[in-house]
């Protein structure tokens, strides 16, 4: 019977995710906007989160991933292989956002190939800085 209770608090909990959107935080900087907004894609990826950029650092970001529960989980850079090979930098990326999210700590870093999706057709790269436990991040990414 303890194990009923179990999965339906956990189904009513996954559930509920659905109403991520509501509950950001911490707060989306100023600009920032979903980016189903800009692309063909749904509010929630899983595997990616609830993802927000301001159109002005497209493609490459930060983007700013909030998990099934509404809370920040990482910030995702999108850096083409092409640019990449061809020497170039990116200097200062997200300059003063950790600051104005609060963020004073990362957990850890995943970088992965990826070789292209909507809003970003070529190959490149993800940098996640994840700023809970992977266990923790995976969950929170998951529908």
């Amino acid at each position: 019977m303890k194990q009923i209770r179990l999965i339906l608090l956990a189904a009513a909990v996954l559930t509920l995710g659905a109403a991520w959107a509501q509950d950001l935080s911490p707060a989306l900087p100023s600009g920032y906007v979903n980016a189903s907004e800009l692309l063909p894609l749904p509010e929630f990826i899983p595997g990616a989160g609830a993802l927000y950029i301001d159109p002005a650092n497209a493609p490459v970001g930060p983007w700013l991933s909030y998990g099934n529960d509404g809370k920040l989980v990482e910030v995702l850079f999108m850096v083409p292989v092409s640019q990449m090979t061809e020497g170039a930098n990116w200097d200062d990326l997200a300059a003063g956002t950790f600051e104005e999210l609060g963020i004073s700590t990362l957990d850890h870093v995943d970088i992965t190939f990826n070789p292209g999706h909507a809003g970003m057709a070529e190959a490149h790269y993800h940098f996640r800085l994840a700023l809970i436990d992977h266990e923790s991040q995976q969950a929170a990414l998951s529908e």
